[in-house]
């Protein structure tokens, strides 16, 4: 099957060189006559033949003698190798594209293909809260949500304002609370002791619930920290908004949703959890649909 090799071989190389694309059409010829039990008229076969054991021969002899023996068995071997490759090739291209894993669903494995996008296994981290403990979801608490308030699935995002991974998985966000008007989402503050005014922010976002433009607010928090400017363009009641900055609810509030994050396990932002899936750090949409469709296939 030395012909199969050179269709792919010469494929390949055909889309930068005519001399290869005709190459690529006799190699089509040979293995379709092959497979039709009929000799190659092309030559193509044995021609290859030659010119392989003639180069080995000039290395080795006895491998050339070797692969003269045994060539329909090494063509065949090789042959059976670049077909499982292309299959477990496009199995993972599969996987990928459906669950953001070249694995498949919730492999959290090594992926050749995370190369092409890294930042989707990163997130804020602050290596003091590390702990060997699982991650366990909390309650929804209090805290603003979007969605049915009385949904089957709940989906609570910890974030920080000032972990750029954070403000990465927004557009995703905003895609998952578009395409699922029957989940219920919420958001609540883990701001990173290691991140300078990652408190304040959070403490900010606080006070601006009950305002109109609050999810508004807290989308552009991400990328305008100053609170008070950003507050003011958006018509908020400035009074009352500085009274709330300076008040002991306000602190304490973002202050619990800190400890409850800490004691569900929390060590970094972006961290979400979807009914009984945890997941950390951006991921494209496609990897959370296929969780949320899970979930919502479980509950019902």
């Amino acid at each position: 099957m030395i012909c199969l090799l050179a269709l792919v071989v010469f494929s390949v190389l055909g889309i930068f060189s005519v001399r290869y694309r005709q190459l690529a059409k006799k190699a089509v010829d040979c293995v379709f006559r092959r497979i039709t039990l009929r000799p190659c008229q092309s030559g193509m076969d044995t021609q290859l033949r030659s010119q392989l054991i003639g180069m080995i021969s000039r290395k080795n002899i006895k491998a050339a003698r070797f692969v003269v023996r045994y060539f329909e068995v090494i063509s065949w071997t090789f042959t059976l190798i670049m077909v499982l490759s292309l299959v477990f090739s496009i199995r993972g291209i599969y996987f990928y594209v459906v669950y953001g894993n070249c694995n498949g669903q919730g492999s959290d494995q090594f992926c050749v293909f995370d190369a092409l996008n890294p930042k989707e296994e990163y997130s804020c981290e602050d290596p003091s809260l590390k702990t060997e403990r699982v991650l366990v979801a909390p309650r929804a608490d209090d805290d603003p949500f979007l969605g049915d308030d009385g949904a089957r699935l709940t989906i609570i995002e910890f974030g920080c304002y000032t972990c750029p991974f954070t403000k990465e998985a927004q557009p995703v966000v905003k895609q998952i609370i578009k395409a699922y008007p029957e989940v219920k989402f919420v958001f609540r503050d883990f701001p990173l002791p290691t991140h300078n005014e990652s408190k304040e922010l959070a403490i900010s976002a606080y006070c601006a619930v009950g305002e109109s433009d609050y999810w508004k607010y807290q989308e552009m928090l991400f990328d305008d920290h100053d609170y008070m400017a950003l507050a003011e363009r958006l018509g908020f009641d400035m009074q009352r908004f500085e009274a709330c900055l300076d008040s002991e609810e306000a602190r304490a509030e973002v202050e619990k949703d800190f400890e409850d994050g800490k004691a569900a396990g929390i060590y970094g932002t972006p961290t979400f959890f979807i009914g009984n899936v945890t997941v950390i750090g951006p991921k494209p949409y496609r990897y959370f649909k296929t969780i949320i469709d899970s979930e919502l296939k479980r509950l019902d």
